[in-house]
């Protein structure tokens, strides 16, 4: 293609070249400039995007300096292009566009063309394709989306028992009446006790080569195995009611009712007491004695330096008092120590000489001493709106707050207050690993079993393959429940920012204030008030 002037263009229609000719000395013409360049270039249907400046700018130059012939490329005409990506999970289709040079534009049709060949017939959007076609800039653009699965219901396990509750709850600005702490939740048989609600699995999707996508699978989830006191509906299956009387208590996936026994006193007239169940005690808990029971341990008296374990909560009427003698390090012996841990709360008149843990709260009523308490969620010591309540001596440690009246001492015992972190957390996470892997094994040589039993259905007998089926989707349950526990113990391990340790009264000399890991060491005397975090200065500060 040529056009007859002081110069021409002409295009190679295999390379799509673009070459300027010119030949000197016609009289009266001056040598070609960008403008005459641009009007060849229209005058032959093309738009100044096919000259490439740099090339024109030389032609040009060696036009103004040649008394011989110049011939040089220019630029190119290209036509429009595309191409289409198709995501590796089928679901999307990405449309990459690169605009013509003078050339031909894509269309429409060419985009619907390439999609039917790599099998799109859903979800495609002719309007995304237009807009990015018409943009005159090379472009990209979603131009067909899947529809995704929908997720589905895991199984829920709704307790029934806060119709049931007579005990107070309590928190941190409640009015405590200590009085009312030895009463328990009683049921009766037959009591509904919790409800299941089967999982419900998710409705499938569809790619955009209109294949169905199916939904993650949702386990069922029944009830715990092992619950001890209860008994499934016979006509609800997703029921659970109280077999026989006793106290209820929650545990993951259930409930268990503990059969209530109640003695005069733990001592060496009835030894040692490990039962599951709930323990009444009329009198006292005295050294050197040992209670493990499943559910709470309720005590009218005083628990010596004796060790006492509940899956509940302990509710000591009385104290908590150790032995002082024998201290090695600070604080006493284990042997001559009184020690306390509650799967929920401990609520005690007062604490001495004690090592007391608590998955939940620890309230107490007048003075914590020379003792080492560890709460998952906060310590209280002192009736609300009073200022008596004493912490001295020891190490006191809560995730979300610590409050009493008056912390250290005017000797400047040494006191340790941490708050912020979950002191169970790290032993949990722990466990839940160690829980993990042990599941994990049993799930892959369950597998293993199932496969074979199926390839071999002589080998099944006695109803073998159906009962590692059964165990298998047992232990798929515990696996799901186990991976539910992971991420509620995640947000456990990270530190609390907004916790805080309150002192109405005063802080002594001695005492050591460790906030989210930062610590502040009071070395005198001061007028109370809340010890925080500034996140700012990253520091400890009492406001």
């Amino acid at each position: 293609m040529a056009v007859e002037t002081i110069f021409r263009l002409d295009l190679d229609e295999n390379t799509r070249a673009l070459t300027a000719g010119y030949t000197p000395g016609q009289d009266g013409l001056a040598p070609p400039s960008w403008d005459d360049l641009i009007a060849v270039a229209q005058a032959q249907g093309w738009n100044a995007e096919v000259l490439d400046q740099t090339s024109a700018v030389n032609f040009i130059e060696a036009c103004r300096e040649s008394r011989e012939p110049v011939l040089a490329s220019v630029g190119e005409v290209l036509d429009g292009s595309f191409a289409l990506e198709l995501a590796q999970d089928r679901m999307s289709v990405l449309l990459s566009v690169t605009p013509p040079r003078g050339g031909r534009r894509v269309t429409l049709s060419d985009v619907q063309a390439e999609l039917a060949e790599l099998g799109v017939v859903y979800g495609v959007r002719d309007a995304s394709i237009t807009q990015s076609l018409a943009d005159r800039r090379a472009n990209s653009a979603l131009i067909a989306q899947g529809t995704p699965p929908t997720a589905g219901t895991p199984t829920r396990f709704d307790s029934l028992l806060d119709e049931l509750k007579t005990r107070q709850e309590y928190d941190d600005k409640a009015v405590v009446d200590y009085r009312s702490l030895g009463n328990l939740m009683l049921v009766a048989p037959g009591t509904p006790l919790m409800r299941r609600i089967p999982s419900v699995q998710g409705k499938p999707g569809l790619n955009v080569l209109g294949e169905a996508v199916p939904p993650v699978h949702i386990p069922d989830t029944p009830f715990a195995s092992g619950l001890t006191g209860v008994v499934i509906d016979e006509s609800d299956p997703c029921l659970l009611r109280a077999a026989n009387a006793g106290s209820p208590m929650l545990v993951p996936r259930g409930v268990l009712v503990n059969s209530l026994v109640e003695v005069d006193q733990v001592n060496l007239s009835t030894g040692n007491i490990d039962f599951d169940g709930t323990l009444k005690v009329r009198g006292d808990i005295t050294a050197g004695m040992e209670v493990r029971v499943s559910g709470d341990v309720v005590v009218h008296g005083t628990i010596e330096a004796a060790r006492v374990q509940a899956g509940g909560s302990i509710i000591v009427d009385g104290g908590v008092i150790g032995l002082a003698e024998n201290r090695r390090g600070g604080h006493a012996t284990a042997s001559r120590t009184a020690q306390l841990i509650a799967g929920e709360s401990v609520w005690a008149r007062f604490i001495e000489n004690a090592i007391v843990k608590a998955e939940k709260t620890i309230s107490i009523e007048h003075e914590i001493r020379q003792s080492l308490v560890y709460a998952g969620q906060s310590v209280r010591v002192g009736k609300p709106k009073s200022t008596q309540g004493l912490i001295t001596g020891g190490e006191v440690h809560a995730r979300t707050s610590v409050n009493a009246g008056t912390i250290g001492s005017l000797a400047a015992v040494p006191t340790l207050v941490c708050v912020g972190v979950h002191p169970h957390a790290k032993a949990r996470q722990a466990a839940l690993r160690q829980r993990r892997a042990s599941l994990r094994e049993e799930s892959d040589k369950l597998e293993k079993l199932i496969a074979f039993l199926h390839q071999n259905p002589a080998k099944d007998m006695n109803g073998l393959s159906a009962r590692a089926t059964a165990t298998y989707q047992r232990v798929q349950g515990d696996m799901a429940q186990l991976e539910a526990n992971e991420q509620r113990l995640q947000e456990l391990l990270r530190p609390l920012r907004s916790a805080t340790i309150s002192a109405t009264q005063r802080y002594y000399g001695g005492v050591t204030l460790r906030v989210s890991g930062k610590q502040l060491s009071v070395l005198e005397e001061q007028t109370g008030g809340c010890a925080m975090l500034n996140a700012e200065a990253s520091l400890v500060e009492i406001r």
